[in-house]
Formats: structure tokens, C-alpha cells, sequence
């Protein structure tokens, strides 16, 4: 009896000593975990003690490391921007896409070219609604019909309007239309000018479909150099977007409009924007160009590749120059690439500035030859222009105190801001519903009676 209750009492006191050590290392392994948080948040304080200085205005509030970077040792800094940004205008949404964009588009070319759709999960859950959209009208999609005028699953969406989309295509107004400005060489200014434009259509393509803006909604937000944008939905059925920048004292006032359409081909989308881009400088020269088409394969299977396709042309006709750019140069097209295959990816461009005499129309005089990719960079004559991993976009300021019909105020919009996706859908079809009835009104004519 003795023995059996010392060895009992032997195994409490060990089982004693093995709490008592295991709370020991918990504690030690405790303490060591608070001394390296220390030691980071204060490597973190001074580096950043002069990158972000908070100021009052608007104006003066520069963002040092664009919510574009993809750096990933930028991480820490992208996140504090967006704090910062986030306090100072709320209905500003945050949203990881804007912050790792550049990094993302650069992990995601697709080996044939164009931008690839790698998220597994997101890919997976637009295909779910992508096919039951299909079952509930799809002889109206399959037979072409406009996807501007059928309503889409709150599935699909972003937490934003079109308008606000639209205006990060501009986000390398500030560099390059100021040098256009500063730039007295007519030749030179048609480069910037067509840099600005090329560079500036990664960041209109993103895997959620924004908001179809409200006939009159609006948008309003500005840049750090004082370049002010305004974006205004001004027709319902086709929509058509209008836009407008100013920039500091009045250098640069570029403006135009996009009528808006898609159609769903089979497995594809199509999609183009008729009318014209303009861009007017303060000495009275004038530059005009439109826009590429938008082709996206594997909406319902494969990989989900999205792509700018046809061509773009620039007219300056003060002096007599024009620049045509083609986009994926080296398609072969179907019967061509059964037997050869394509060296150049899909997502390159080539082009060239040439005179426009009407005298010199048979012998046209090249100035500079064109070459590089809309995602990756731009050069003229071999020299670099833009480039995605140095030239980094600035992101637009929502205006702080906007009109009424701002984008910003959309109920659906804010409640998908929350990951409400039932009051989203709910506020979405209000909207589209009223919509609807007005435009019927203005068909009748019954509001003058």
C-alpha cells in the first residue's frame, strides 16, 4: 500500500513541474513576442515619421505611395495611406484590388498576353451567377443582346459606380499632361499625350462590374497638382458617360464622351465606346483620339482573359501630325495560327506619328515609330516612356463635399460597401425600377401634360 502511494504522490508533483514548466515557456515566449512588436512599431514610426504629414487641405494632402503600388515591401505604407485616406474622406471605399493592382497585374499576364483572372474563388462565384443569368434569359444574351440594358446579379458587383472607374484611367494626368503642356515641340506633346492615354487603360479593368450610373448622376474628384474632374451620366438607353478635366490654371481641358455597349458572344464579351476624346491646351493647339475595343474570353469556362483590342488614332491638325497605334500587332488570326505561331504577346502595341498634308498623302513621312504594351510599358524610337514598375498613377480625391447626385450617395452602392448583399440587391432594383418608369415618362411625353 505503501508503494502504491508514493508513486502516486510522485506523479502529481511531476505533473505539478510540467504545468509549471509549460507556464513558464508561455510566459517566456510571451514576453519575447511583446519586445519584437515593440521593435517593429517603432522601425514603423521612424520611417514614416516624415512620409505622411497630415495637413487640413484638401489640396495639400499628397499621397506619397499610390493605393496603385504593388511594392510588396510598400505593404505597411499602402495600409496607413489608406487609413489616412479612409478618415479624411469616409465614402471613400477601400478595397485591396486598388492597393496591390500593379503587383497583381504583373503576376497575372497570361502566357498568350492580356490580363488573366487568377483568383480561384472569385472566378468560381461569377460563374455561378454568370450561368444562372444564362438560365433565366439566355436566348436574349446568346442572340446579342445589349448587357447595358439587362439587370445583373448584386454577385457581380463592386462597391462603386462606373463614373468612379472612369476616372482612374486619368491617374497619370498630373505627370504627363503637365510635360505635354510644358513641352513647346508639337511632336513631343503628341508623345506624352499618347502615353497618357495608353497607360491609363490597365486601371479601367477590374474583376467586378461597377454600377451602371443613374441618368444624372455625377462624379467629382481631383488630383494633387489641382487637376479637377467631373463625370456626369447624361443618357440612359444607350448610356453614354460624359467627362471632363481642368487642370491648374486651366494648362489642359480634356473632356469627351463614351456611349457605352456590350454584347455577350457564346464563351466572350465584347465591349466598345463610340465618341471622341479631346484634349485642349491653353495655346490653342488640340489633340483627339478615341478609344479601343475590350474583349474578355472565358466568362463561363476557361481562363478568364481580358484584352484591348483594334486600334487607336490621334489627329493633331495644327500640325499636321497623326499617330495610329494597333493593338496586338502580330494577330494571326484562325487560319494563320494553325500553322505559326504567335511571337508577340496579345497585350503589345505598335504604331506610328506621321505627317497628314493633304499634299504628302502617297508619301506619308514617319517621325517616330511606336512600340511596347499597354500593361507593361511605352517607348518611342527605343527610348522609355512609361514604364508600369517606375512610372507610378496617382489616385483620384473624391470631392469633399459633393453634389447631391453624387456616385458616392448610392444606397446600393454604400450597402454593398458593407457586404450587405441583400439590401444591396433590394436598393439596386429600386433604383433600376425607377429609372425605367422615368424613362418611360420622357417616351410618353406625359410629364408636359
Amino acid at each position: 500500500m505503501s508503494s502504491v502511494y508514493f508513486r502516486k504522490r510522485n506523479n502529481k508533483t511531476t505533473r505539478k513541474l510540467k504545468k509549471q514548466k509549460i507556464k513558464n515557456e508561455k510566459k517566456q515566449t510571451k514576453t519575447k513576442n511583446k519586445k519584437i512588436k515593440t521593435k517593429n512599431k517603432n522601425k514603423k514610426k521612424n520611417k514614416h515619421k516624415n512620409t505622411f504629414k497630415t495637413t487640413t487641405s484638401r489640396e495639400n494632402m499628397r499621397i506619397k505611395n499610390s493605393a496603385f503600388s504593388s511594392e510588396s515591401d510598400q505593404e505597411t505604407d499602402l495600409d496607413e495611406t489608406q487609413e489616412l485616406i479612409s478618415t479624411r474622406f469616409p465614402y471613400l471605399r477601400k478595397d485591396t484590388d486598388f492597393k496591390y493592382l500593379r503587383k497583381f497585374l504583373q503576376e497575372r499576364l497570361y502566357k498568350s498576353g492580356g490580363i488573366q483572372l487568377l483568383n480561384s474563388e472569385e472566378a468560381k462565384k461569377q460563374r455561378v451567377y454568370c450561368w444562372e443569368l444564362v438560365k433565366s434569359i439566355g436566348k436574349e444574351i446568346l442572340d446579342g443582346k445589349e448587357l447595358t440594358a439587362i439587370s445583373m446579379p448584386i454577385g457581380l458587383f463592386e462597391p462603386r459606380s462606373f463614373l468612379e472607374r472612369l476616372a482612374d484611367s486619368f491617374a497619370f494626368a498630373p505627370v504627363y499632361l503637365e510635360r505635354a503642356y510644358e513641352s513647346m515641340n508639337p511632336l513631343e506633346r503628341l508623345k506624352n499625350v499618347i502615353v497618357f492615354a495608353l497607360a491609363g487603360l490597365h486601371l479601367s479593368l477590374t474583376n467586378s462590374k461597377p454600377f451602371n450610373p443613374v441618368l444624372g448622376e455625377t462624379y467629382q474628384s481631383c488630383f494633387s497638382n489641382g487637376t479637377k474632374i467631373f463625370c456626369e451620366q447624361t443618357a440612359h438607353h444607350p448610356p453614354s458617360s460624359n467627362f471632363e478635366l481642368i487642370g491648374p490654371k486651366e494648362k489642359y481641358h480634356f473632356f469627351g464622351n463614351g456611349i457605352w455597349s456590350a454584347s455577350f458572344r457564346g464563351n466572350k464579351i465584347n465591349c466598345s465606346q463610340e465618341g471622341k476624346c479631346q484634349l485642349n491646351f491653353k495655346d490653342g493647339s488640340i489633340i483627339s483620339w478615341n478609344n479601343p475595343l475590350v474583349h474578355i474570353s472565358g466568362v463561363l469556362w476557361g481562363d478568364r482573359v481580358t484584352n484591348f483590342t483594334g486600334k487607336m488614332l490621334f489627329k493633331d491638325q495644327a500640325n499636321d501630325l497623326e499617330a495610329q497605334i494597333i493593338f496586338d500587332p502580330a494577330s494571326l488570326g484562325f487560319f494563320k495560327s494553325i500553322f505559326f505561331s504567335q511571337k508577340l504577346p496579345m497585350h503589345s502595341i505598335s504604331g506610328t506619328i506621321y505627317n497628314i498634308s493633304p499634299k504628302k498623302k502617297k508619301n506619308k513621312k514617319i517621325f517616330s515609330k511606336i512600340e511596347g504594351s499597354w500593361i507593361e510599358s511605352i517607348s518611342f524610337d527605343g527610348e522609355t516612356y512609361w514604364d508600369i514598375d517606375e512610372n507610378l498613377p496617382e489616385r483620384p480625391i473624391p470631392e469633399k463635399n459633393p453634389l447631391p447626385s453624387d456616385s458616392t450617395f448610392r444606397k446600393d452602392r454604400n450597402a454593398l460597401l458593407e457586404n450587405d448583399l441583400q439590401s444591396a440587391g433590394e436598393m439596386k432594383i429600386m433604383i433600376e425600377e425607377k429609372q425605367r418608369y422615368n424613362y418611360r415618362l420622357r417616351e410618353t411625353r406625359s410629364f408636359r401634360k
